[in-house]
């Protein structure tokens, strides 16, 4: 899991309107979804504003998100989740090319 990421998975239909949605930060779900996407807190506290078009997740025009009050870090803690997601990212990367 990416640190201060959140995993999405939605379906959608023709017109890109989510109509089945489950996110978490570990969660692994139980049947198939057509799309998937890793997403800051703000997009989950503002999905009704948000649809799907050409297998990404866009803003709808004319909406403005509530703001999502994050943990302000020191540069090094900053630092230091970053190399943490690089490490994730890292075995994430090795364990598709091993696959």
């Amino acid at each position: 899991m990416i640190e201060g990421k959140t995993q999405l998975y939605c379906d959608a239909d023709e017109s890109g309107n989510m109509t089945r949605v489950i996110y978490g930060t570990d969660i692994i779900p139980t049947s198939p979804f057509r799309y998937f996407f890793m997403v800051s807190k703000i997009v989950i506290a503002n999905l009704d504003k948000f649809y799907i078009s050409n297998g990404e997740l866009k803003q709808k025009e004319s909406t403005t998100l509530i703001p999502v009050e994050e943990e302000k870090l020191t540069t090094e803690k900053q630092l230091e989740e970053m190399k943490k997601q690089m490490e994730e990212m890292k075995k994430l990367i090795g364990s598709l090319t091993n696959s």
